[in-house]
């Protein structure tokens, strides 16, 4: 979050909407009155449009003070606060953090790196409660950052939560140090100075994750000045985040219009969506009853590394993409059919299995659609009593986030080792099962179900979707997976993966076919797939995130005036806070020829994430073609150091250097590159022009 506008200013624009708020007395008439009632909030003073809301809602108030969302955001407390200030340190990225408290109670970091004087961080809000909390402090761009030092806060088995520390908690911890799936990936240290170190760009508290962690927030970013400037109404996910407020109250006193009071099931879902998703932000006015696709740009398993092939959660990837890419959420289940609206928690215990059976053993109908039966005797694998006999532990296992945080894929995927030992997707068999291997995993299964089994209908799309991320484009499996396909997200996913490769007819038609289709996502990939032969029509399309892909498709030849222009310009101008919104409008000015502005924004890119190589490689092409191949060359040989074991950047560097005369060097960078990867095959032809 960024500097805060001043209390007094907030709480005195509420009054007038405290004041104007009266309900019924029974007779016909209205009179306002306060909550007067006591709940399990940290600071109800915080919240007091929600509180208002409690007067005539005390159990619904009540029920949501104790949730996640009304401890997503809090004020500094000298009760809550004062255990994890006592004194402790911990050392990780190459500081060593002390964790302190002032003369007046008012806790601190003090932070010492080698070479570097100490610097000291007041603690100005907190985040969450279980199963940790992480504090932010004031950054010099009117911000706030997000300490990647969390508390452990102990409290993990009075939620039922699993506790992933051996030392149970009551300590301090950091959220990258302790990650294996990071450390494994070479990102357990994040030296100061870089995109993902705490006091980086990627850990802002106002770009990253104020949005879902306030209510009504802004964060108004000022691109010239590169400062936050950000407002919001409530601290925490409130009552108005989910029922919108209106801008009168209505004739019964009420500040939610009688048309809000009760979202439909899908449109409940969006509210929940529009925070429980990885997502592109295309706006920041998202409300209570819009639609997800009019604010949003699901991330689907395109690319290595976010999802596996087979849709299930990799990076932290959050609920919504998982869930849009099961039969479940294809057929219309929502969020609040195994979800409390107002305290989160399970509707029905899932350790007896009541949560999914009651609808699966019943012949329960969810929005019209009748629930697949599950036979209660004969559907498990694993013998009653243990861990695989629960539903959720074979369908949404768990994977560890935040160091300690278990979250539950959402894909809802049957476990399928087979498949594991052919394109390295996990199975919730061994991912419990920890000393066993997929082969004996596979054998269980087959041995259970049948070797050819239901199983073997999944397969064709996660394969080619497999086959895909790992650079093996072969466009009739994914044709043929995507005709056989009826889950729109994983049409959307496959469009995606088919503009990778050659522009065929076949692909040019299916993706045409597309742009009628009635989901949104699958008209936004049929827009980005079709680039320059996108048709205009989707310009005025219905669903701002598929105007947003058509303008992008169509960029050179969209006017400046267009409404879909202005709206794209303000998207890019929500963006500019970050390395790849600077490029974005870095883009937008090349094709408007302001060279200017192109490289004032490509400078920014650099600048926000000096660590990462696209931004350098992307500034040294436009300073090539401005034929500045000196400059484009020191931009190279800057990234190279940065990055010696990745062969793209050895392959530009061969480039521009080549090009400016220096063979040898060239030969050898491009050969570098040859080794780093062998099948890069522009490297390779580099490298044999350059032969003496």
């Amino acid at each position: 979050m960024a500097r805060m506008r001043e209390w007094t200013s907030i709480l005195g624009a509420l009054a007038a909407a405290v004041a104007l708020c009266s309900c019924g007395d029974g007779r016909g008439g209205h009179r306002a009155h306060a909550y007067r009632g006591h709940s399990a909030h940290w600071d109800q003073s915080a919240v007091p449009v929600s509180l208002q809301c409690a007067a005539c809602h005390p159990k619904e108030f009540e029920e949501w003070a104790g949730s996640d969302h009304a401890w997503a955001m809090r004020k500094i407390s000298s009760k809550l606060d004062a255990a994890p200030f006592r004194g402790q340190s911990q050392q990780a990225h190459g500081e060593t953090t002390h964790f302190l408290a002032r003369a007046n109670g008012a806790p601190f970091l003090r932070v010492e790196a080698e070479g570097a004087e100490p610097a000291e961080f007041d603690a100005v809000f907190a985040i969450g409660k279980v199963p940790l909390v992480q504090y932010l402090v004031r950054g010099n761009d009117g911000g706030c950052q997000v300490t990647s030092a969390a508390w452990d806060s102990a409290e993990r088995g009075r939620h039922g939560l699993r506790s992933v520390d051996t030392q149970n908690g009551n300590q301090w911890f950091d959220v990258f140090r302790d990650d294996a799936r990071q450390r494994s990936n070479g990102m357990g240290e994040r030296a100061a100075g870089e995109w993902g170190h705490w006091q980086g760009r990627g850990m802002n508290w106002d770009s990253q994750c104020a949005w879902c962690h306030m209510t009504g927030f802004h964060k108004n970013y000022d691109v010239r000045q590169d400062q936050y400037r950000a407002e919001w109404k409530e601290l925490g996910v409130t009552c108005i985040q989910c029922h919108k407020l209106a801008d009168k109250p209505a004739p019964d006193g009420c500040m939610v219009a009688p048309a809000d009071r009760k979202l439909s099931p899908m449109r409940a879902h969006d509210n929940c969506a529009s925070c429980h998703a990885r997502r592109e932000e295309l706006d920041d006015n998202f409300t209570a009853g819009d639609r997800f696709d009019d604010h949003f740009r699901l991330e689907l398993p395109r690319v290595p590394g976010v999802f596996y092939p087979n849709g299930i959660q990799r990076d932290e990837d959050y609920c919504e993409t998982g869930f849009r890419l099961s039969r479940m959420g294809m057929r219309g289940v929502t969020c609040i059919e195994c979800h409390d609206a107002h305290t989160g928690a399970l509707l029905h215990p899932a350790e007896n299995n009541e949560l999914c059976l009651r609808c699966h053993a019943e012949h329960q109908k969810v929005n019209g659609v009748e629930a697949p039966y599950v036979d209660r005797g004969d559907t498990f694998t694993c013998p009653a009593g243990t861990k695989g006999h629960m539903c959720v532990e074979c369908h949404m296992p768990e994977s560890t986030y935040m160091g300690r945080d278990p979250r539950r894929d959402h894909t809802l995927l049957p476990p399928d080792p087979r498949l594991s030992l052919e394109i390295g997707t996990p199975n919730a068999c061994t991912m419990c099962h920890a000393g066993k291997d997929n082969e004996w995993a596979a054998k269980a299964v087959e041995k259970r179900y049948g070797e050819h089994s239901w199983l073997e209908g999944y397969r064709p799309r996660f394969r080619a979707v497999a086959h895909a991320m790992d650079g093996q484009f072969n466009q009739d499996e994914m044709l043929a997976a995507y005709a056989q396909e009826e889950n729109p997200a994983w049409r959307a996913t496959m469009l995606g993966l088919l503009s990778q490769m050659p522009r065929t007819d076949a692909v040019l038609q299916t993706a045409l076919q597309a742009t009628r289709d009635a989901s949104p996502m699958l008209r936004a990939a049929a827009a980005e797939l079709l680039g320059a032969d996108c048709p205009e029509r989707l310009l005025k399309d219905s669903c701002r995130s598929v105007r947003h892909a058509a303008v992008r498709a169509l960029l050179p030849s969209v006017p400046d005036d267009s409404p879909a222009m202005k709206e794209y310009q303000e998207t890019l101008a929500l963006q500019a806070d970050q390395p790849a919104g600077a490029m974005q409008l870095a883009q937008l000015s090349l094709v408007r020829q302001d060279l200017g502005e192109a490289e004032r924004q490509y400078r920014r890119a650099v600048e926000l994430d000096p660590a990462s190589a696209v931004p350098r490689m992307d500034y040294a092409v436009f300073l090539d073609r401005l034929n500045r191949p000196v400059e484009a060359l020191q931009q190279m040989l800057d990234c190279a150091a940065a990055h010696p074991q990745d062969a793209e950047v050895q392959y530009r560097l061969a480039l521009i250097l080549a090009e400016v005369g220096q063979r040898e060097a060239a030969r050898h960078a491009a050969n570098k590159a040859v080794q780093l990867n062998p099948q890069h095959e522009a490297a390779a032809q580099l490298l044999r022009a350059l032969q003496p």
